[in-house]
């Protein structure tokens, strides 16, 4: 099945996108996790691009199988997004949440350009369950994992 729907590029709406989401994974173990990968995407699209200037808009899409597909696109207006890593296990002060999408999907990524757009899209394995244990560990999907 597949869900598309678009939001005003508002920061209020990011919390509306992020609820959309997660009512079209309920049921699935992956439901927090999916609104977590949405609310981020949404969040620098409306931060990052023309989707947060006065009559901009960010567009969600939705494939639900074994292998979910969850994309948010931008209407452009920034340089390219930059799916980064993590520098040495250090806290960065810019690109961290892109980090915990990249440990709670399976697989992310971008296309598009600054003059049309950008769609920054995740995969999700809805046969994984992540763990939060709260506090830093060393399990592999956990989103409070360290780096030894």
């Amino acid at each position: 099945m597949v869900w598309r729907r678009t939001f005003p590029g508002t920061r209020q709406q990011v919390s509306e996108a992020r609820h959309f989401v997660e009512g079209l994974f309920t049921g699935t173990p992956r439901s927090d996790d999916a609104g977590t990968i949405a609310a981020e995407l949404c969040n620098n699209a409306v931060l990052h691009t023309v989707s947060g200037h006065d009559d901009g808009w960010f567009g969600i899409e939705v494939v639900l199988d074994d292998l979910a597909y969850l994309a948010v696109t931008d209407l452009g207006g920034a340089g390219r997004p930059v799916l980064t890593s993590a520098a040495g296990g250090k806290i960065m002060e810019g690109g961290f949440g892109i980090l915990l999408v990249k440990e709670l999907a399976l697989t992310i990524g971008v296309h598009g350009s600054p003059q049309l757009g950008h769609t920054v899209w995740a995969d999700i394995d809805l046969g994984l369950v992540t763990q939060t244990c709260g506090r830093p560990c060393k399990h592999r999907r956990c989103v409070n994992r360290i780096e030894e």
